[in-house]
């Protein structure tokens, strides 16, 4: 965690276990904490507990053990519903393969993630409408997904999760999808929007976009390996199992 910022996302010892003969430990311990205004890859290969790390860390999921706090709140100590309702509002979710719904517009699309937060549908579109322009997609507003490129899609996908004002944006494998110029272009947007004020977790695969993040966590087998910060770069050690 930088120094002298808020923690918005802490885990503390997590653990996370699934029944089998014997048991299948996908984490195995995870002390991480994310700080406000970070911008985060979590890195590992198929099997290093990336899924789970993505379940922890979102509240889609609680661990066998440990503790995952969401700026300072323990979800231990909540219950479903309120760990729900928080996850609704202080969490924003952009997943490879979009999720938007084909039949409807691209505001209406976007505004859905404040849909069962109380706020008027009149309010839902007007911030639906800026969060499409803030992520270059003015020009689109009376779209359809079938209507956009991959890339496209994908900039609505984080319009989306960045309604509300979310307290951390979680990005699962966010350019798995796309080719490689199109990647680019939804790295940099990632950038754009986090030296605006966005935390940003992406969780991928891909080393060399990891690299190129200012912060890269590596796990293995269901361990934090490295958790490294890059400068001018140069690469720093911030912890290691």
């Amino acid at each position: 965690m930088t120094e002298g910022t808020e923690a918005v996302l802490e885990l503390r010892g997590v653990e996370k276990s699934y029944p089998g003969t014997p048991p299948i430990r996908a984490l195995a311990g995870i002390d991480l904490d994310i700080s406000a205004g970070e911008l985060v890859a979590i890195v590992g290969p198929s099997g290093s507990g990336k899924s789970t790390m993505l379940n922890m860390m979102g509240a889609l999921d609680r661990p066998t053990r440990g503790n995952v706090l969401v700026q300072g709140r323990d979800l231990s100590t909540l219950s479903d519903r309120r760990v729900s309702g928080l996850r609704g509002r202080r969490i924003g979710f952009v997943f490879q393969h979009f999720h938007l719904i084909d039949g409807i517009g691209n505001i209406e699309n976007v505004a859905t993630g404040q849909l069962y937060q109380g706020v008027s549908r009149r309010h839902r579109r007007t911030e639906a409408i800026e969060m499409l322009e803030r992520v270059g997609l003015g020009h689109r507003l009376q779209n359809r997904p079938n209507q956009l490129s991959g890339g496209e899609r994908q900039r609505v996908a984080i319009a989306r999760a960045l309604l509300g004002d979310p307290a951390i944006v979680l990005a699962d494998e966010p350019t798995g999808n796309l080719d490689s110029k199109t990647s680019d272009e939804i790295v940099e947007l990632l950038r754009v929007l986090n030296q605006q004020g966005s935390t940003i977790v992406v969780i991928t695969h891909d080393r060399d976009l990891a690299a190129s993040l200012p912060r890269t966590v590596s796990l293995l087998d269901g361990k934090v390996e490295h958790d490294s910060a890059h400068q001018d770069g140069a690469q720093t050690v911030l912890a290691s199992s």
